[in-house]
Protein backbone atom coordinates (compact mmCIF):
# COMPACT_ATOMS: atom_id res chain seq x y z
CA UNK A 1 0.00 0.00 0.00
CA UNK A 2 1.49 2.96 -1.06
CA UNK A 3 0.29 6.48 1.29
CA UNK A 4 0.89 9.98 0.44
CA UNK A 5 0.57 11.97 3.31
CA UNK A 6 -0.11 16.02 3.13
CA UNK A 7 1.35 17.81 6.32
CA UNK A 8 4.92 17.11 8.02
CA UNK A 9 3.59 18.89 11.46
CA UNK A 10 3.44 16.36 14.23
CA UNK A 11 0.81 13.89 13.36
CA UNK A 12 2.21 14.18 9.86
CA UNK A 13 5.90 13.19 10.92
CA UNK A 14 4.43 10.76 13.62
CA UNK A 15 2.42 8.79 11.23
CA UNK A 16 4.84 8.97 8.48
CA UNK A 17 7.87 7.51 10.67
CA UNK A 18 6.25 5.12 11.83
CA UNK A 19 4.51 3.98 8.91
CA UNK A 20 8.23 3.52 6.72
CA UNK A 21 9.57 1.95 10.11
CA UNK A 22 6.88 -0.67 9.60
CA UNK A 23 8.12 -1.23 6.17
CA UNK A 24 5.15 1.18 4.54
CA UNK A 25 5.55 3.12 1.52
CA UNK A 26 4.96 6.89 2.44
CA UNK A 27 5.59 10.21 0.74
CA UNK A 28 5.28 12.94 2.89
CA UNK A 29 4.27 16.62 1.25
CA UNK A 30 6.38 19.58 3.26
CA UNK A 31 4.95 23.41 3.11
CA UNK A 32 9.11 24.20 2.88
CA UNK A 33 11.49 23.36 0.90
CA UNK A 34 13.96 23.09 3.89
CA UNK A 35 12.10 20.65 6.01
CA UNK A 36 12.42 18.55 3.02
CA UNK A 37 15.86 18.48 2.80
CA UNK A 38 16.36 18.03 6.63
CA UNK A 39 14.21 14.98 5.96
CA UNK A 40 15.62 13.66 3.72
CA UNK A 41 19.41 14.54 5.35
CA UNK A 42 18.34 13.59 8.69
CA UNK A 43 15.18 11.27 8.59
CA UNK A 44 12.53 11.20 11.04
CA UNK A 45 13.10 10.49 14.41
CA UNK A 46 10.14 9.10 16.80
CA UNK A 47 11.04 9.93 20.82
CA UNK A 48 9.02 8.75 23.85
CA UNK A 49 7.85 10.37 27.05
CA UNK A 50 9.56 8.05 29.57
CA UNK A 51 12.76 6.70 28.40
CA UNK A 52 11.56 4.00 25.84
CA UNK A 53 13.73 3.83 23.07
CA UNK A 54 13.33 6.38 20.22
CA UNK A 55 12.34 4.79 16.52
CA UNK A 56 15.16 6.54 14.00
CA UNK A 57 13.95 6.22 10.26
CA UNK A 58 17.02 7.15 8.14
CA UNK A 59 16.68 9.88 5.80
CA UNK A 60 17.72 7.21 2.78
CA UNK A 61 14.58 5.80 3.61
CA UNK A 62 12.30 9.06 3.65
CA UNK A 63 10.64 10.38 0.73
CA UNK A 64 9.74 13.91 1.17
CA UNK A 65 8.60 16.17 -1.33
CA UNK A 66 7.24 20.10 -0.90
CA UNK A 67 3.84 20.70 -1.26
CA UNK A 68 4.15 23.20 -4.27
CA UNK A 69 5.15 20.39 -6.03
CA UNK A 70 2.06 18.00 -5.43
CA UNK A 71 0.09 18.06 -8.27
CA UNK A 72 3.00 17.27 -10.85
CA UNK A 73 3.88 14.71 -8.91
CA UNK A 74 0.91 13.15 -7.86
CA UNK A 75 -0.52 12.82 -11.68
CA UNK A 76 2.89 10.75 -12.82
CA UNK A 77 2.63 8.26 -9.31
CA UNK A 78 -0.82 8.10 -7.53
CA UNK A 79 -1.17 6.36 -4.15
CA UNK A 80 -3.58 3.85 -2.63
CA UNK A 81 -4.69 6.65 -0.17
CA UNK A 82 -3.90 10.18 0.18
CA UNK A 83 -3.74 11.41 4.07
CA UNK A 84 -4.61 15.54 4.87
CA UNK A 85 -2.46 16.11 8.29
CA UNK A 86 -2.34 19.77 7.79
CA UNK A 87 -4.80 21.55 10.23
CA UNK A 88 -7.98 24.07 8.97
CA UNK A 89 -6.65 26.93 8.00
CA UNK A 90 -3.80 25.86 5.70
CA UNK A 91 -6.38 23.59 4.47
CA UNK A 92 -8.63 26.38 3.31
CA UNK A 93 -5.40 28.86 2.50
CA UNK A 94 -3.92 25.98 0.42
CA UNK A 95 -5.56 22.83 -0.65
CA UNK A 96 -7.78 24.08 -2.78
CA UNK A 97 -5.53 25.35 -5.40
CA UNK A 98 -3.57 21.87 -4.49
CA UNK A 99 -6.21 19.75 -5.44
CA UNK A 100 -8.00 21.29 -8.07
CA UNK A 101 -6.15 19.18 -10.63
CA UNK A 102 -7.57 16.12 -8.87
CA UNK A 103 -11.39 17.56 -9.21
CA UNK A 104 -12.29 14.10 -11.72
CA UNK A 105 -9.91 12.23 -10.15
CA UNK A 106 -11.22 8.47 -7.97
CA UNK A 107 -9.40 8.49 -4.95
CA UNK A 108 -9.01 7.66 -1.39
CA UNK A 109 -9.20 10.76 1.28
CA UNK A 110 -8.82 10.52 4.80
CA UNK A 111 -8.68 13.77 6.52
CA UNK A 112 -7.66 13.90 10.37
CA UNK A 113 -8.47 17.11 10.92
CA UNK A 114 -10.48 18.95 14.04
CA UNK A 115 -13.31 21.11 14.04
CA UNK A 116 -16.19 21.18 11.61
CA UNK A 117 -16.40 22.33 7.92
CA UNK A 118 -13.39 20.87 5.95
CA UNK A 119 -15.28 17.72 4.85
CA UNK A 120 -18.01 19.88 2.88
CA UNK A 121 -15.06 21.89 1.35
CA UNK A 122 -13.37 18.43 0.41
CA UNK A 123 -16.77 17.01 -1.17
CA UNK A 124 -17.35 20.37 -2.99
CA UNK A 125 -13.37 20.18 -4.65
CA UNK A 126 -13.43 16.49 -4.83
CA UNK A 127 -16.98 15.34 -6.14
CA UNK A 128 -15.23 11.91 -7.21
CA UNK A 129 -13.32 11.31 -4.71
CA UNK A 130 -14.29 8.84 -1.53
CA UNK A 131 -13.75 10.96 1.73
CA UNK A 132 -13.25 9.48 5.03
CA UNK A 133 -13.26 10.96 8.42
CA UNK A 134 -10.84 9.61 11.10
CA UNK A 135 -10.81 10.91 14.54
CA UNK A 136 -7.75 10.39 16.68
CA UNK A 137 -6.31 10.65 20.32
CA UNK A 138 -3.23 9.95 19.22
CA UNK A 139 -0.54 12.61 21.40
CA UNK A 140 2.07 14.19 19.31
CA UNK A 141 4.92 17.04 19.57
CA UNK A 142 7.08 18.50 17.26
CA UNK A 143 9.89 19.37 18.73
CA UNK A 144 11.57 20.01 15.27
CA UNK A 145 11.18 19.61 11.47
CA UNK A 146 12.79 15.91 11.60
CA UNK A 147 11.57 15.37 15.55
CA UNK A 148 8.64 14.65 17.08
CA UNK A 149 7.47 13.11 20.30
CA UNK A 150 4.84 10.46 20.97
CA UNK A 151 3.04 11.65 23.44
CA UNK A 152 0.35 8.99 24.25
CA UNK A 153 -0.89 6.44 22.77
CA UNK A 154 -4.12 6.65 21.62
CA UNK A 155 -7.34 5.16 19.40
CA UNK A 156 -7.61 6.17 15.60
CA UNK A 157 -11.56 5.67 13.92
CA UNK A 158 -11.91 5.54 10.67
CA UNK A 159 -15.60 6.06 8.54
CA UNK A 160 -16.64 6.73 5.13
CA UNK A 161 -18.35 10.01 4.52
CA UNK A 162 -21.02 10.71 2.62
CA UNK A 163 -21.38 7.47 0.67
CA UNK A 164 -21.96 3.86 1.23
CA UNK A 165 -20.70 0.67 -0.09
CA UNK A 166 -18.78 -2.24 0.60
CA UNK A 167 -15.51 -2.08 -1.13
CA UNK A 168 -15.06 1.58 0.40
CA UNK A 169 -15.37 0.04 3.85
CA UNK A 170 -12.87 -3.47 3.09
CA UNK A 171 -10.46 -0.11 1.95
CA UNK A 172 -10.73 1.33 5.17
CA UNK A 173 -10.41 -2.11 7.14
CA UNK A 174 -7.06 -2.50 4.73
CA UNK A 175 -6.44 1.21 6.02
CA UNK A 176 -6.94 0.20 9.49
CA UNK A 177 -5.08 -2.59 9.58
CA UNK A 178 -1.88 -1.00 7.55
CA UNK A 179 -1.73 1.40 10.48
CA UNK A 180 -2.25 -1.48 13.41
CA UNK A 181 0.98 -2.97 11.82
CA UNK A 182 2.92 0.43 12.69
CA UNK A 183 2.00 0.20 16.40
CA UNK A 184 -1.63 1.97 16.18
CA UNK A 185 -4.88 1.35 17.87
CA UNK A 186 -7.35 1.76 14.40
CA UNK A 187 -10.20 0.56 13.73
CA UNK A 188 -13.60 1.43 11.06
CA UNK A 189 -16.43 2.80 12.43
CA UNK A 190 -19.71 3.77 11.43
CA UNK A 191 -20.28 6.42 14.47
CA UNK A 192 -17.20 8.78 12.81
CA UNK A 193 -19.24 11.58 12.63
CA UNK A 194 -20.54 11.48 16.37
CA UNK A 195 -17.02 11.06 17.21
CA UNK A 196 -16.33 14.08 15.34
CA UNK A 197 -18.73 16.51 17.11
CA UNK A 198 -17.59 14.41 20.88
CA UNK A 199 -13.84 15.87 19.75
CA UNK A 200 -14.87 18.94 19.10
CA UNK A 201 -16.87 19.76 22.25
CA UNK A 202 -13.93 18.46 24.23
CA UNK A 203 -11.46 20.48 22.39
CA UNK A 204 -13.79 24.01 22.82
CA UNK A 205 -14.15 23.36 26.61
CA UNK A 206 -10.01 22.95 26.96
CA UNK A 207 -8.68 23.81 24.04
CA UNK A 208 -9.00 27.60 24.48
CA UNK A 209 -9.21 27.63 27.96
CA UNK A 210 -5.53 26.27 28.82
CA UNK A 211 -4.59 29.28 25.74
CA UNK A 212 -5.92 31.89 27.39
CA UNK A 213 -4.54 31.21 30.77
CA UNK A 214 -1.29 29.78 29.55
CA UNK A 215 -1.64 26.42 31.52
CA UNK A 216 -1.81 22.57 31.24
CA UNK A 217 -4.59 21.00 30.98
CA UNK A 218 -4.76 19.40 34.06
CA UNK A 219 -4.58 23.39 35.81
CA UNK A 220 -7.96 23.59 34.71
CA UNK A 221 -9.26 21.77 37.49
CA UNK A 222 -7.61 23.60 39.96
CA UNK A 223 -9.74 25.91 40.48
CA UNK A 224 -13.84 26.23 40.85
CA UNK A 225 -13.36 29.54 38.44
CA UNK A 226 -11.56 27.58 36.05
CA UNK A 227 -14.52 25.33 36.36
CA UNK A 228 -16.86 27.51 36.52
CA UNK A 229 -15.85 28.43 32.81
CA UNK A 230 -15.73 25.13 31.54
CA UNK A 231 -18.79 24.52 32.60
CA UNK A 232 -20.11 27.57 30.60
CA UNK A 233 -18.56 26.56 27.22
CA UNK A 234 -19.85 23.06 27.99
CA UNK A 235 -23.16 24.65 28.59
CA UNK A 236 -24.03 26.46 25.94
CA UNK A 237 -22.32 24.00 23.39
CA UNK A 238 -25.07 21.18 24.55
CA UNK A 239 -27.55 23.88 24.36
CA UNK A 240 -26.18 24.41 20.21
CA UNK A 241 -25.99 20.24 20.14
CA UNK A 242 -30.11 20.05 21.41
CA UNK A 243 -30.97 22.63 19.15
CA UNK A 244 -29.28 20.98 15.84
CA UNK A 245 -30.28 17.43 16.88
CA UNK A 246 -26.66 16.50 17.45
CA UNK A 247 -26.39 13.32 19.52
CA UNK A 248 -24.11 13.08 22.79
CA UNK A 249 -23.56 11.43 25.56
CA UNK A 250 -24.77 12.05 28.93
CA UNK A 251 -21.34 11.31 30.22
CA UNK A 252 -20.12 14.09 28.18
CA UNK A 253 -19.01 16.50 30.98
CA UNK A 254 -17.33 13.59 33.17
CA UNK A 255 -15.12 12.17 29.99
CA UNK A 256 -13.91 16.33 29.67
CA UNK A 257 -12.46 16.08 33.37
CA UNK A 258 -11.56 12.74 32.85
CA UNK A 259 -9.61 14.36 29.19
CA UNK A 260 -8.07 16.93 32.02
CA UNK A 261 -6.77 14.52 34.11
CA UNK A 262 -5.59 11.63 31.88
CA UNK A 263 -3.77 14.43 29.90
CA UNK A 264 -2.71 16.89 32.99
CA UNK A 265 1.22 17.81 31.63
CA UNK A 266 0.11 18.22 28.33
CA UNK A 267 -0.02 21.60 26.56
CA UNK A 268 -3.17 21.97 23.84
CA UNK A 269 -2.01 22.35 20.70
CA UNK A 270 -3.68 25.57 20.98
CA UNK A 271 -1.64 26.82 23.70
CA UNK A 272 1.62 25.62 21.58
CA UNK A 273 -0.05 27.62 18.50
CA UNK A 274 -0.21 30.74 20.83
CA UNK A 275 3.19 30.03 22.58
CA UNK A 276 4.44 30.18 18.84
CA UNK A 277 2.44 33.07 17.64
CA UNK A 278 1.15 30.51 14.84
CA UNK A 279 -2.42 30.94 13.86
CA UNK A 280 -5.05 28.66 15.98
CA UNK A 281 -7.58 26.60 15.08
CA UNK A 282 -9.89 28.41 17.32
CA UNK A 283 -12.18 29.64 14.33
CA UNK A 284 -12.62 26.44 12.84
CA UNK A 285 -13.29 24.58 16.52
CA UNK A 286 -15.12 27.49 18.93
CA UNK A 287 -16.20 29.29 15.78
CA UNK A 288 -17.86 25.91 14.42
CA UNK A 289 -20.06 25.97 17.03
CA UNK A 290 -20.78 29.62 16.86
CA UNK A 291 -21.70 29.25 13.08
CA UNK A 292 -23.73 25.85 14.37
CA UNK A 293 -25.35 28.49 17.13
CA UNK A 294 -26.72 30.87 14.94
CA UNK A 295 -27.98 28.78 12.25
CA UNK A 296 -30.46 27.08 15.62
CA UNK A 297 -30.93 30.50 17.30
CA UNK A 298 -29.08 29.60 20.06
CA UNK A 299 -26.60 32.34 21.77
CA UNK A 300 -23.53 31.43 22.88
CA UNK A 301 -21.97 34.65 24.39
CA UNK A 302 -19.29 32.81 26.09
CA UNK A 303 -17.84 31.13 23.07
CA UNK A 304 -17.90 34.40 20.87
CA UNK A 305 -16.18 36.07 24.07
CA UNK A 306 -13.19 33.03 23.97
CA UNK A 307 -12.84 33.36 20.26
CA UNK A 308 -11.74 36.87 20.68
CA UNK A 309 -9.58 36.74 23.04
CA UNK A 310 -7.78 33.54 21.88
CA UNK A 311 -7.58 35.55 18.54
CA UNK A 312 -6.00 38.27 20.29
CA UNK A 313 -3.39 36.74 21.92
CA UNK A 314 -1.75 35.48 18.21
CA UNK A 315 -0.88 39.21 17.51
CA UNK A 316 2.80 40.08 17.56
CA UNK A 317 3.84 42.61 19.72
CA UNK A 318 5.75 45.40 18.16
Amino acid sequence: MRIDIIGAGSLGLLLAGKLIFAGGRVRLWCRSEEQCAALLEDGITISYEGGRQPILVPGSEVEALPMSEFSRFYADETADWLVLTVKQGPLHQMLPELLAPLRHTELNLLCLQNGWGHMELLRELLPAAHLYAAVTTEGAKRESAVRVVHAGKGQTFIGLWGESGAVQMNQAAHLAETLALAGFSAAVSNQVETMIFRKLLINAVINPLTAVWRIPNGELLSSDLRLSMMRELYEEAVSVYDACGISYEHSLWNDILEVCRATSGNLSSMLADVLASRETEIGWINGSLVELAKQSGVDVPAHRLIIKMVEGMIVKER
